[in-house]
């Protein structure tokens, strides 16, 4: 790539980087309402006070305001995820900072993050309120100043507030207040100035919170279990200027490779111009050498052929010279010969009159050991017959035992590898994707399934209802049948069947007939009774 298109891809990034307008993180309301709860009052068996609150700990317990539960003769709180409404136990209640904890058994609810990140002043904060209707909506404000409220006592440690504009309710009262990043970092309240337990209920232009740093303290004095967050949360215009100072790195940078690709590409070119020049060089190197070789090959040549009559006639005279020292060489062992002969007959004719008389006695001594000999031997050789005959008998068992030995461990061996070659071909293939299911009924409620491959490879498939004594996955919803709809996969392909469900199984608006098989892709509507999922198949 040159110098100028480099330069053109960086100056379009940087363009990109610098118009792009930050856009505010919003929190997820649906999610966090999870974690908000209703506190309720009782006094004779009525309720006389409703406000909020939200879960800090996965123990079940719950921070709300202390002028809610003053004088209250029992305490309950309503879970705005599941509607059910648990009696809550109080831990303790502040009034200076108008702050009580209660502990609920069995609320299974997901606590709040707490935080003292991206809470001073000017900064956009967001919080939760409840319309007439009873829903929870989300509202944003500024952070304007912040107030700190001394105790009644010169012991009492200073409440530190802080003040927004985001618009609340009377039931907000105990609602949490959030940070740009979605972490807890105040708890709403009423006006600290009016009197006790009724403070100034009344909802004007600016909310009074009290910060989490006083939160996160009283829960460390009592160790109640809760989440810090520490890391630092940008505002919107902090994340626009780091973004703008990535884009000019980014370009900096961008341009500094374009000059070094210049560079690099010059210095290139100058390599390749003397590369062309020494191959020039080389390629006349090369013919001069060519033809001093073809010089040196013809002096080669004229020089072996005048060696190889040299060595002719060098084998010519050698020849002659080995028969004439043949020749001699025989005629000396003639004579030598005739002389050895000579000398050995007058000696053996002496040797031979001693030689009989000696052999005359030793015949004699020979005869009488050879009868002894003979009678020892027989013995000793009846005694190695039958010591032979034993080794091989007992030879012949061992080898034999050794054999079956051998022969049952080989069955053996075979079986085993018999069972583990059906167990190979019996085992489920895991299905080349696994599927992923999100949907929601007519009421808005959410659903989300996810099937592993390897539960997509069994060759009976997964059964999706709403009874675990029937179906692997669990639909928990009253229009879903016990067991409603089967998927399999085929031969890398996913099919869904129904299982004769009471409201029916729809694939893209089509209703299926009992039993029928249908092809399931990637972002398909698969609706089941109610509740209609959406398809996602991720390759594994």
């Amino acid at each position: 790539m040159n110098k100028k298109y480099s330069s053109c891809i960086a100056h379009f990034a940087a363009a990109w980087l610098f118009c792009a307008s930050p856009i505010l993180a919003q929190i997820d309301v649906d999610v966090v309402a999870e974690s908000i709860v209703q506190v309720r009052a009782y006094d004779d068996h009525k309720v006389v006070v409703e406000g909020s609150g939200f879960v800090v700990s996965e123990e079940g317990h719950v921070l709300t305001n202390a002028h809610f539960i003053e004088k209250a003769e029992g305490l309950t709180v309503l879970s705005l995820k599941t509607g059910a409404e648990l009696v809550a136990q109080r831990v303790f209640a502040s009034r200076d900072l108008n702050l009580a904890l209660l502990h609920v058994q069995g609320l299974n609810l997901p606590p709040l993050s707490l935080s003292e990140q991206g809470a001073t002043v000017g900064r956009v904060v967001q919080t939760l309120r409840f319309n007439a209707a009873g829903n929870v909506y989300l509202s944003h404000g500024t952070i304007g100043t912040y107030q700190d409220v001394p105790g009644k006592q010169a012991s009492r440690p200073v409440v530190h507030l802080l003040q927004h504009n985001a618009l609340i309710t009377a039931q907000s009262f105990g609602m949490p207040v959030f940070n740009e990043c979605g972490n807890v970092v105040a708890l709403n309240m009423p006006d600290p100035s009016g009197s006790w337990p009724f403070r100034k209920t009344k909802i004007k232009g600016t909310m009074f919170a009290l910060r989490s740093g006083d939160i996160i303290a009283t829960l460390e004095d009592r160790k109640i279990a809760h989440t810090v967050v520490d890391e630092e949360c940008l505002s919107a215009v902090e994340r626009a200027e780091r973004a703008q100072q990535a884009a000019a790195d980014s370009l900096a940078m961008a341009k500094a490779k374009a000059d070094s690709a210049s560079k690099a590409a010059e210095k290139a070119q100058a390599q390749a111009d003397s590369a062309s020049k020494a191959a020039e060089k080389a390629k006349t190197q090369e013919e001069v050498a060519r033809q001093m070789a073809e010089q040196a090959q013809a002096r080669a040549d004229s020089a072996e052929k005048a060696v190889a009559d040299s060595l002719k006639a060098s084998k010519t005279t050698a020849d002659s010279l080995k028969i004439a020292k043949a020749r001699a060489d025989s005629a000396s062992k003639a004579t030598a010969d005739s002389l050895k002969v000579t000398k050995a007959t007058a000696d053996s004719l002496k040797a031979v009159e001693a030689k009989a008389q000696a052999q005359a006695d030793s015949l004699r001594a020979v005869e009488a050991k050879a009868a002894q000999r003979l009678q020892w031997g027989i013995a000793a050789g009846a005694g190695l017959v039958l010591l032979a005959l034993l080794g091989w008998w007992l030879s012949a068992r061992r080898k034999k035992g050794q054999l079956q030995s051998a022969e049952a461990r080989l069955s053996e061996a075979e079986q085993t590898a018999e069972a583990a070659r059906q167990a190979a071909a019996n085992a489920p293939q895991p299905a080349p994707f696994r599927c992923l299911l999100e949907g929601r009924d007519s009421t808005g409620r959410p659903f989300a399934l996810t099937i592993s491959a390897l539960a997509l490879g069994e060759r009976s498939g997964v059964t999706l209802g709403r009874s675990p004594a029937n179906a692997e996955f669990i639909i928990d919803h009253q229009e879903v049948s016990r067991e409603h709809v089967r998927l399999t996969c085929v031969d890398g392909e996913l099919y869904a069947e129904d299982l004769n469900a009471l409201n029916g199984t729809k694939v893209n608006g089509r209703l299926l007939n009992t039993r029928e098989q249908v092809l399931l892709q990637n972002k398909d509507q698969l609706e089941i009774g109610s509740v209609v999922f959406t398809v996602r198949l991720v390759q594994e």
